[in-house]
């Protein structure tokens, strides 16, 4: 008897380190550390958020105006979606077209959810609640969904949205839809397609008939999935997402002369089936940007338990510091594209999302020299907004390496770097919301009233140019404005993270503290203060 309940306990304990193994993915760092409470207490007590704001009765009235100046450009575009394309994907805001681009699930209804709830609107909340109640995510319009974009609108606004209510019904939604997305994850290596056909169960590429996919697109599920697993209590979630960490790990090695030739700076593109990088030179854009920020974001929301993210967010930045980070001919601070084969000059608006998740990171570790850094960068990023008469910037931009020659560059981009200390590529805007990111950041971070009047004109720069009746369009030429005529486009993320950024910038600074929230790649909210104690 006394050896048949020692084979059950040995038995019991085994199942429970087994269990411990297989919910605690990412917990050991790269080196086989594992972090002790002492270091974790540590880290509870860096303060992110400033505390010197100021509150004289002035300012408190300024800001109060301003805020609700935001609020009403929100309800003017909201107005619009619920008249015109309550339900659709998006809007078209200049023919009121409902539009179906993301399967036909909502996306503007299920992105904007948060920032309904942070602003006070309770009714459109409400009315929105039903709405989302009834959308049934197994059916959409035929056309495959793009993993990354479901997870990062539809998943985190649901989650974010059951957070900040507590109404159960989006942590419902939030489940059912990522059950089907997990199935985009049965791959040979556990790395997921690009696209999933929810109807067939089949997996593909953007680009067609191949395998490949990017690195923000395998590598920015980890905020969603670690939250989904603690609020369900089912680590399958958390664990597809550290399973993509553990293939690239193993299946890379950084080595020179091969497209992954630098430690913690990874090529954009890999092959989902072999789990290697094939080519794109490393950049912190688009197709890569949102992998580095989920490193250093996952391991705050884990309550610093996640060391192997912190181990490869310091990595990465070792690298982003010495091979990507470049003076211009300006003396700014630019984020270029390259490695140690080269460097390209060319930058887009993607990056700029990069100061203000830096600046956080910083605080979270209590690094001033990074601090310092991350300014620098914000500075070059506002100033392709700042100098434009619009006041908002382009899509791409190009700038010369401090001591380059410019004989390569054309007499327009010569003209504009003279004039402007960078040139535009893509001179376009479409309310994307990552200067104004950043921007924020440094205001919470800081307390600077600066940062705050530096939102305030470029919201004034989007409401002369951007505001037409069916909400905001986009720019086609910063340099000219209106006259140059108007895109009809407006996605998603100006209702999740656009307005949400301008808002919160002149709410009280209580109201989605950084000390109490880490935003997704999406803008979308989660509490700092749920409990992980290396299980689920």
């Amino acid at each position: 008897m006394k050896c048949l309940l020692l084979t059950i306990f040995c038995f019991g304990q085994l199942a429970s380190l087994c269990a411990a193994k297989h919910i605690a993915d990412g917990v050991e760092g790269i080196e086989g550390h594992i972090p002790r409470q002492r270091e974790i207490s540590r880290y509870m007590q860096h303060q992110v958020q400033a505390n010197n704001f100021t509150n004289n009765e002035s300012l408190q009235r300024i800001r109060a105006h301003r805020a609700e100046d935001v609020r009403k450009g929100f309800q003017h575009a909201w107005r619009a979606y619920k008249k015109y394309a309550f339900g659709a994907d998006e809007i078209n805001p200049l023919t009121l077209e409902p539009l179906t681009t993301r399967n036909g699930w909502g996306a503007t209804l299920v992105d904007a959810l948060d920032t309904i709830h942070i602003m006070g609107l309770h009714d459109e909340f409400e009315e929105a609640a039903e709405k989302v109640r009834q959308i049934d995510f197994e059916k959409n319009d035929g056309e495959p969904s793009k993993v990354f974009e479901t997870n990062i609108r539809y998943i985190g606004g649901l989650i974010s949205a059951f957070e900040l209510s507590g109404n159960r019904m989006f942590l419902k939604q939030a489940t059912s839809l990522a059950d089907i997305m997990l199935e985009a994850f049965d791959t040979s290596t556990g790395i997921p397609w690009q696209m999933w056909d929810v109807q067939t169960g089949t997996g593909s590429s953007e680009a067609g008939p191949s395998t490949l996919n990017n690195l923000a697109e395998v590598g920015s599920y980890q905020l969603e999935f670690f939250r989904l697993s603690q609020l369900t209590h089912d680590p399958s979630y958390h664990k597809a997402a550290q399973r993509v960490f553990d293939v690239l790990l193993d299946s890379n090695e950084p080595r020179k002369g091969t497209p992954y030739s630098v430690p913690g700076l990874y090529p954009v593109f890999l092959d989902i089936k072999t789990g290697k990088f094939v080519n794109g030179k490393p950049n912190l854009g688009g197709g890569s940007d949102s992998f580095y920020e989920y490193l250093i974001k996952t391991w705050a929301l884990s309550g610093f338990r996640l060391q192997r993210n912190l181990d490869l967010w310091l990595e990465s930045l070792r690298s982003i510091k010495k091979y990507i980070l470049s003076r211009g001919s300006d003396q700014r601070l630019y984020m270029a594209v390259g490695d140690d084969e080269g460097l390209d000059s060319i930058s887009d608006t993607f990056t700029c999302f990069f100061p203000g998740t830096l600046a956080l990171a910083s605080r979270l570790l209590n690094d001033n020299e990074t601090l310092g850094i991350a300014h620098d960068l914000l500075m070059s990023s506002y100033n392709t907004f700042s100098r434009m008469p619009t006041h908002l910037g382009p899509e791409n931009f190009g700038f010369l390496p401090e001591g380059d020659s410019d004989s390569d560059l054309l007499e327009s981009q010569r003209a504009e770097i003279k004039k402007y200390g960078f040139y535009l590529d893509h001179p376009y805007y479409l309310m994307r919301p990552e200067v104004i990111e950043s921007i924020f950041y440094f205001y919470r971070i800081t307390g600077d009233e600066r940062y705050a009047d530096w939102i305030w004109q470029i919201w004034q720069g989007i409401k002369v140019n951007c505001a037409v009746d069916g909400g905001y369009a986009g720019l086609r030429d910063v340099r000219i404005g209106r006259r140059g005529g108007l895109i009809g486009k407006q996605e998603s993320f100006v209702f999740s993270e656009t307005f949400k950024y301008i808002y919160l910038a002149f709410a009280t600074p209580d109201v989605i503290s950084l000390d109490d929230y880490i935003f997704s790649t999406e803008g979308h909210p989660f509490k700092r203060s749920t409990s992980f104690n290396g299980t689920f």
